[in-house]
């Protein structure tokens, strides 16, 4: 992967946008079946979630994306580090995360104008920002919502930083991942207001 630059010849965030096809017979399902918790509705069940346990950052982002402020909620959160993997500037470390949301409002959820709308408000936002060896995907799948019987849609964002040591990129995914908490929250506010007109 190569980095983009800016004006000062510091590495920005790169951003990717997936759409997968709509019609796919399987995909993800809103709640999950198996290990959702619902933060909105009870915010102390993040001590259940193990990951935000071990991960101030996440537990701060679920925290966040969660709560009041916030037109979204979560359907999943995980987190992965690698061991050294070979990349063109020498071995490096990856610390990755993976978090599906989904709008709180469920009739949002049904169209897919919204998402597209919202990824590339965070595409915007995240590559203004600088980071040391930090990638996120913005995956927009197909979603069934079960208690409203219908197919909508879903975000999946995955973010994955390198580093050094296991230590650094775990830094760096922190980073990166309070800079897409701050990114969603911010098109949280602005999609509010254009709601509500």
């Amino acid at each position: 992967m190569r980095p983009n630059f800016g004006k000062d010849g510091v590495p920005l965030v790169h951003v990717d946008i997936v759409e997968e096809a709509e019609g796919r017979a399987t995909g993800p399902v809103f709640p999950p079946d198996e290990n959702y918790f619902d933060l909105r509705a009870n915010p102390q069940a993040i001590e259940q979630i193990a990951a935000a346990r071990q991960y101030l950052p996440l537990r701060n982002f679920l925290t966040s994306v969660n709560g009041v402020e916030s037109i979204f909620a979560t359907a999943s959160a995980t987190t992965k580090s690698d061991l050294p993997a070979a990349v063109s500037a020498g071995p490096a470390y990856e610390f990755a995360s993976q978090a599906r949301i989904v709008f709180a409002e469920p009739s949002l959820n049904l169209e897919r104008k919204y998402y597209v709308d919202l990824s590339s408000g965070l595409k915007e936002l995240l590559e203004r920002d600088t980071a040391d060896a930090v990638r996120a995907v913005l995956r927009i799948s197909s979603c069934n919502f079960t208690a409203e019987s219908q197919r909508g849609f879903c975000l999946s964002i995955r973010l994955v930083a390198e580093g050094c040591s296991a230590q650094q990129a775990e830094l760096r995914w922190g980073l990166g991942l309070a800079r897409v908490q701050q990114a969603l929250l911010f098109r949280s506010r602005a999609l509010k207001q254009h709601i509500a007109e």
